[in-house]
């Protein structure tokens, strides 16, 4: 009867520890879809920042942006599992906004809005099409830019459990870039400018951290560097009343003061919840 107990107990004991290796094997797999909902907070940099206030768009030195903001949805999927590493490809859908504010006004065309042709130099008289200059005033922009970004990414797990890990991607950037220009000079009404759509497409890098709280759901933090017009640019005459394209290649012969090609770059700083789906 002893033995019997005995080998009861063992017997008790060996499946117990197999059955708790079971469970912590089977938690501790690697997710086979991650999907993250983020909230940013974008800091424009390159040409897209304002050097010397709004008017920098219209005398075609940079966007003249001051600060930004974002969301994004990433679905990311698992394609390769090492110990301790796993190699994903992702879809990041995203939108970032960029703005600035600004108590000064700008002189930029004697009718008070931009015409067809903008920005060709007067055949006529070889100046460039207009002068800008300062004036009285308050003036404001906007600029959006929806993207859609397809990458690759390596997780790199920091603990047993694999619940932490720090996350470097690489992904090719589609965006569509537009926005629009007001202001309104002293004594005078609002006028605006169009920034018409422009498609481009450029790169991405990310850097992640994530932290799982449970088998599904975590949460994350990271930050992410794009240049979303490396690729694509184009200078195009503007073919409406108070409406441009981007402008962002060099082309003198349009205007002297496109000598140079400008890139957009912003760096995103974001964060939000996570989702952890399947088992690989």
């Amino acid at each position: 009867m002893r033995k019997f107990t005995l080998l009861i107990l063992v017997a008790f004991f060996i499946t117990g520890i197999a059955y708790s290796q079971q469970v912590l094997t089977t938690a501790n797999k690697k997710p086979f879809v991650t999907i993250e909902t983020s909230g940013s907070f974008d800091l424009p940099i390159m040409d897209l920042k304002a050097s010397n206030g709004i008017g920098g768009f219209y005398k075609l030195t940079d966007y003249g942006a001051n600060i930004g903001y974002g969301a994004a949805l990433n679905v990311k999927f698992a394609v390769y599992n090492a110990k301790t590493t796993q190699l994903r490809t992702y879809l990041t859908f995203g939108y970032s906004q960029f703005t600035n504010d600004e108590a000064k006004a700008y002189n930029y065309s004697e009718a008070g809005w931009i015409h067809p042709g903008y920005p060709y130099i007067n055949p006529v008289t070889g100046l460039p099409y207009q002068k800008v200059t300062d004036a009285q005033g308050v003036s404001n922009m906007r600029m959006n830019i929806p993207y859609l970004a397809v990458g690759c990414e390596l997780g790199v797990y920091t603990d047993k459990r694999l619940r932490s890990s720090f996350n470097f991607g690489l992904d090719y950037v589609f965006s569509v870039i537009f926005g629009k220009y007001y202001q309104t000079i002293n004594g005078q009404g609002e006028t605006f400018t169009t920034l018409n759509s422009n498609l481009r497409t450029g790169i991405g890098l990310n850097t992640t951290y994530s932290y799982k709280f449970s088998d599904v759901v975590g949460f994350h933090v990271g930050t992410r560097f794009t240049i979303p017009n490396l690729f694509g640019k184009a200078s195009d005459i503007s073919d409406g009343d108070a409406a441009v394209y981007l402008l962002d290649k060099e082309n003198t012969s349009l205007n002297p003061t496109l000598s140079n090609s400008r890139n957009i770059g912003y760096f995103r700083f974001f964060g939000g919840l996570s989702l952890f789906l399947g088992r690989m």
